[in-house]
């Protein structure tokens, strides 16, 4: 595929290495260089939770013990240094996310054998969103310093076009480029609807984090839960820190029979196939594996209109239907709006052809593409 692979050293830094969709993109992209002589190098602060798969991919792990990412600034930049005294005729560093590109940069000052490529996996309007004056503080910080320093990479890569735009928008750059995640491996043949199950089955994908919105999907489902011929179930698949949080409010709800947590599952058939509705209600997003996934799958959508790219996959409600983000009451009528089949989307032809461009070989080789420009 490329001649000079095997000379070429690329490494990915992303400081939490957990399982979800930024990292799964990583390992997958990570996985399919090492296939094709690249010699990769994955950085993480604390446990690579992918390890064991990278290593049996040939790929290298490099695990930093330290409590904050802005600690691991000394090691990285040792880090930086040993590679680049390697004898490779390319160094490409890819660092993934605003705090942790901030942190690249000024480690990479100084190295003009290394080239960067700093890649936003979330959404600058993350930096908005927060729950104390402390958190306020650091956002504008990391936004001020991402809005001055970004134009001190090599390149930049989106997941959305959304972010695209506003960081050449709002940052005055011009070398950027969108790619999307490799969300799924090929776009499912046409199938036609099935009639949905008796008791909707309703799904839930992600982190049970703030910025997910789940509480929306709790509220929502309080709020049509006597609504006649609707009885559902509410399989959430992930795990966080606001468990507890849910676990409580179904509890106060007294919806709590009907939702089921069923942590991180890797097979997406359990996940998607029996499904009747998948609702994406986050608060910000990247660009949402899950939500393509599920179109995949032909599981009927609803998403928020969250920053990010979210409207972007959803064809802004052509193939779906959207609600007002952080408003449960909108959610709550476009469930109902599904439930009376009063909605009108594309056709199985459409959506096919639009889900081409999420898969894995159209982002892998536009990677490719970018590695072979710098």
């Amino acid at each position: 595929m490329f001649k000079l692979a095997n000379k070429m050293r690329i490494i990915f830094f992303l400081a939490n290495f957990s399982l979800g969709g930024a990292a799964e993109s990583i390992v997958k992209l990570s996985e399919f260089l090492s296939k094709y002589g690249f010699s990769v190098l994955l950085i993480s602060i604390n446990k690579n939770q992918y390890k064991k798969r990278l290593l049996n991919a040939g790929c290298e792990i490099k695990e930093i013990k330290v409590s904050r990412v802005l600690y691991s600034f000394i090691e990285l930049r040792k880090i930086i240094k040993l590679e680049t005294n390697k004898k490779f005729v390319k160094i490409i560093f890819f660092s993934s996310i605003h705090y942790a590109n901030i942190l690249s940069i000024f480690a990479r000052m100084g190295n003009k054998k290394l080239k960067l490529i700093l890649t936003e996996r979330s959404s600058f309007a993350e930096l908005k969103i927060s729950h104390s004056l402390f958190r306020n503080i650091k956002n504008f910080i990391v936004y001020t310093l991402s809005k001055f320093f970004y134009k001190y990479s090599d390149h930049i890569i989106t997941n959305s076009n959304y972010e695209k735009i506003y960081i050449k928008k709002n940052f005055k750059i011009k070398n950027i480029s969108c790619i999307h995640p490799p969300s799924i491996k090929k776009v499912f043949k046409i199938r036609k609807k099935i009639k949905r199950n008796k008791i909707t089955n309703i799904i839930f994908v992600g982190r049970i984090s703030k910025e997910k919105g789940l509480d929306l999907i709790v509220k929502a489902l309080s709020i049509l839960k006597n609504t006649a011929n609707f009885d559902f179930n509410l399989k959430i698949y992930g795990n966080g820190i606001e468990k507890d949080k849910i676990v409580y409010m179904a509890k106060k709800y007294k919806i709590n029979k009907k939702i089921f947590f069923l942590g991180f599952e890797k097979n997406h058939d359990k996940i998607f196939k029996n499904a009747d509705l998948f609702i994406n209600s986050s608060y910000f997003e990247g660009l949402p594996n899950a939500l393509v996934q599920a179109l995949n799958y032909n599981v009927f959508s609803i998403c928020s209109d969250a920053p990010g790219g979210n409207l972007e996959v959803i064809k802004y409600g052509k193939l779906g239907l959207t609600f007002e983000k952080g408003n449960y009451f909108d959610l709550a009528s476009k469930i109902n709006l599904y439930l009376k089949n009063t909605y009108k989307i594309h056709s199985l032809k459409y959506k096919t052809n639009h889900l081409k461009k999420y898969t894995e070989m159209i982002s892998y080789n536009k990677y490719i593409e970018v590695i072979k420009s710098i």
